[in-house]
């Protein structure tokens, strides 16, 4: 039984106390007198969803409170959350403006579903249009299975048990059927690219040409760089000095001299080998630059 209620700050209400007797209560009132605000400060104290709207405009939060009979079978029910010499159970609930909810029982903090299940069995909450669930299938099969008693209140228990058994396991079902399709779908590409490997057969040999090829793709950049460098120490296109030119001079040198000292005469040979080595040498650095290429994403 509701003994007291009160209300702060909740819609257009400052502040209200109602006090119950026992027995029927009637409050009635003009429109806009507030018994609305009473129905919304009832619906928070049964865990309904709480809105910043509700907050009266200026203030920094709503308050509402319900003090209850302790009976005996909610004593029991509500045993570990209540001291042993509690008389009254106290509900209440605070609303922030910015729409933040705090619940309380017995002026602990508690959550709302804690504050739902406190108040199911003390209030019952009836619309003016209640009748109109009467019309849906579901409130007719509640009144029909309430109707046959409590052996059928347990296979009603039982069956939405099983139910929710049997939805669980479809879906853990589903789940296991797409894990082995996605496994199967795995496992062809797997084989297509193993048969793609064995139908290339590929051998060592190529292995390692196309790490070789690799590496040269990578250090393409520099290489040719390195390739150009070295062509042009050894025989500057542009005509400057040189080792070809440096070699040139000294084979001149030598042949100012030629034929009086045979010795001398071997080395002059030398020299102009290594002129002739030099030269070609500078041509294929320039070629082998010149021949570096990539294809577009071969790298890749």
């Amino acid at each position: 039984m509701l003994l007291e209620l009160r209300v702060e700050n909740l819609l257009l209400l400052e502040r209200a106390e109602l006090r119950l007797a026992a027995g029927l209560n009637v409050l009635t009132g003009e429109t806009g007198a507030g018994k609305t605000v009473l129905a919304h400060a009832l619906d928070l104290l049964l865990g309904g969803r709480a809105r910043a709207n509700v907050v009266r405009p200026g203030a920094a939060e709503a308050y509402v409170e319900g003090v209850f009979e302790l009976g005996p079978e909610l004593r029991r029910a509500l045993a570990d959350r209540l001291p042993e010499d509690a008389e009254e159970l106290v509900l209440a609930r605070r609303v922030g403006a910015e729409g933040r909810t705090r619940a309380y029982l017995n002026g602990r903090a508690a959550g709302v579903g804690e504050l739902r299940e406190a108040a199911a069995p003390l209030i019952s909450f009836y619309g003016q249009h209640e009748h109109r669930k009467l019309t849906l299938a579901s409130a007719q099969l509640d009144v029909l299975d309430g109707f046959c008693g409590p052996a059928q209140s347990e296979r009603r228990v039982a069956h939405a048990a099983a139910y929710a058994r049997a939805r669980e396991l479809a879906a853990r079902l589903d789940e296991l059927r797409e894990r082995a399709g996605s496994r199967e779908r795995e496992l062809d590409l797997l084989e297509f690219e193993l048969a793609e490997i064995e139908a290339a057969a590929p051998s060592e040999d190529e292995e390692r040409e196309l790490r070789a090829e690799r590496e040269r793709l990578r250090h393409l950049e520099g290489l040719r760089a390195a390739a150009a460098a070295a062509a042009e120490g050894l025989a500057p296109e542009s005509g400057g000095p040189g080792a070809a030119t440096l070699l040139a001079e000294s084979a001149r040198a030598l042949d100012a001299a030629g034929g009086v000292d045979s010795t001398l005469d071997g080395l002059a040979e030398r020299v102009r080998a290594a002129l002739f080595e030099v030269e070609d040498l500078g041509g294929e650095l320039r070629r082998y630059g010149e021949e570096l290429e990539a294809e577009p994403g071969r790298l890749e």
